[in-house]
């Protein structure tokens, strides 16, 4: 593999996802994201806030920001080429980008608006300048912390990276004599974190917590086991059974030689999060996406003799799995067909003296529809259905359950709080797979009006519900 005939393939692969991108209909997760981005905050319940503003310094249309994340997905194919190349040479450097590229999960995340491809790229760049820094440039210390800095504002699990980078230099005699730089980057990384704690710190710790402490020591196999097909499926077989044989030689390797020791801190504790969140059964494609590269790298410098033939081996079946992942037909509906029908189902609601509305039963249907209808004000055009758990950023979001204290006049008997909510005796139109007990009870007169089938081949059903009412404060 020859570094020269690499830039043209990535080029070719580049176009390729352009072309994927212009064809296809928006996500519900990226919808979700653009409505972010229209809404900005110091955090999500998803995690940080670069996703969004990165959205929000594309503006409109919303095209310009989704033809940009093929456009990043070149350029990290490209970091990885440095990082790899700054620690072996250019070959192992193209080998490994061409395995980075046949990766389901990599391909998804170069074609779909999201934090993992920005904050890849970040902590690929900052190891960069991690490694010139291990090498004696001291000042390639404050560099690096710039890039992972900018990491962590897409993902928290980006700063794992360089703690485990200071205790590595810890661990080094040689380095443990000048730690100025390892530990300014702590400092810097952890100051880049500062809104986004302070913003999960105002609401509690809810968006980051997810359960209890009990909770976070409680294993189930059956949640284990979803996790871990979830990596199989983002990996593809091969890599994912090579991922645990790569990381037992990578330990051995780490205290005898130097480069497999720089490899070690850089992705250690990203790889010891990503077996807990296995072992927890939550999502763990993101915490492996981000230490695949130097596992990457240290597995083609290893295999060096056979280094296409194995590397060949592992990525044809990815590469198929990725092909399919991404070829696959469109469904015949769109999503702009789902949130055509659900906008003209308002034409069959009665007659009222005030507008309308509309309610999804999810998020991310929420999100998906309200991109597609316009709407104008602090209201989202499309809300969940209500709920008194805060488990998503429509909870933080104006609702149509919300009390508005300055619409209410004074009561000269009873002098406590009081509150108007200004959408009580609209109307409404309600989608989901199934109609929920707080809709059917905050709604006069709830009726079915017809069953749709979204992208997904599911059902949807579409209801009118007539004169909204709610309980006083």
């Amino acid at each position: 593999m020859k570094s020269r005939i690499l830039f043209p393939v990535l080029i070719v692969a580049t176009v390729l996802r352009i072309a994927w991108v212009w064809t296809r209909d928006v996500s519900p997760s990226e919808a979700y994201y653009w409505m972010c981005s229209q809404r900005l905050a110091p955090g999500f319940f998803d995690g940080p806030a670069g996703t969004a503003f990165l959205v929000r310094a594309f503006g409109e249309p919303f095209v310009a920001a989704r033809l940009f994340w093929p456009v990043l997905g070149f350029f990290c194919g490209w970091a990885a080429w440095i990082f790899v190349r700054r620690i072996s040479d250019r070959a192992t450097g193209s080998w490994c980008v061409l395995l980075l590229n046949a990766l389901p999960v990599f391909n998804r995340a170069a074609v779909e608006v999201g934090p993992l491809m920005p904050a890849l790229f970040f902590s690929l760049i900052g190891l960069v300048f991690a490694r010139m820094a291990w090498e004696g440039r001291q000042w390639a210390w404050f560099a690096a912390a710039g890039f992972f800095a900018a990491g962590v504002n897409f993902r928290y699990e980006v700063a794992l990276i360089p703690a485990a980078l200071l205790v590595g230099a810890l661990s080094s005699p040689r380095r443990r004599a000048d730690l100025i730089g390892p530990a300014a980057m702590a400092v810097l990384v952890g100051l880049a974190l500062w809104p986004a704690l302070a913003w999960n710190a105002s609401l509690e710790w809810v968006p980051v917590a997810g359960g209890t402490w009990r909770s976070l020591v409680e294993f189930r196999p059956d949640r284990t086991a979803r996790s871990l097909a979830d990596l199989f499926r983002a990996f593809s077989v091969p890599i994912a059974l090579g991922i645990p044989v790569a990381l037992v030689f990578l330990v051995r390797s780490a205290g005898r030689y130097a480069r497999p020791g720089f490899l070690l801190a850089s992705c250690a504790a990203v790889w010891a999060w990503c077996a807990y969140l296995v072992l927890h059964g939550d999502p763990a494609v993101v915490a492996a996406s981000l230490g695949f590269v130097p596992l990457a790298g240290f597995a083609a410098i290893a295999c060096a003799k056979l280094r296409g033939a194995v590397i060949a081996g592992w990525a044809v079946p990815a590469i198929a799995l990725a092909t399919a992942a991404l070829a696959l037909a469109p469904a015949a509906t769109s999503w702009k067909d789902v949130a055509n029908e659900f906008r003209g189902a308002a034409r069959d609601l009665p007659a009222a003296e005030k507008d309308g509305f509309f309610i999804a039963e999810t998020p991310e249907l929420a999100a998906v529809l309200g991109h597609h209808i316009p709407g104008a004000g602090p209201h989202p055009s499309v809300f969940v259905s209500e709920s008194p758990d805060i488990s998503n950023q429509f909870a933080l979001w104006p609702s149509y359950a919300d009390f508005d204290e300055k619409a209410s006049g004074t009561d000269e008997y009873f002098t406590e709080q009081k509150g108007a909510n200004p959408y009580v005796g609209r109307n409404a139109v309600y989608i989901g797979s199934e109609l929920p007990q707080t809709v059917q009870a905050a709604f006069t007169e709830v009726t079915p009006l017809k069953t749709i089938s979204g992208p997904d081949g599911k059902p949807l059903g579409i209801y009118l519900c007539v004169g909204y009412e709610t309980l006083p404060l």
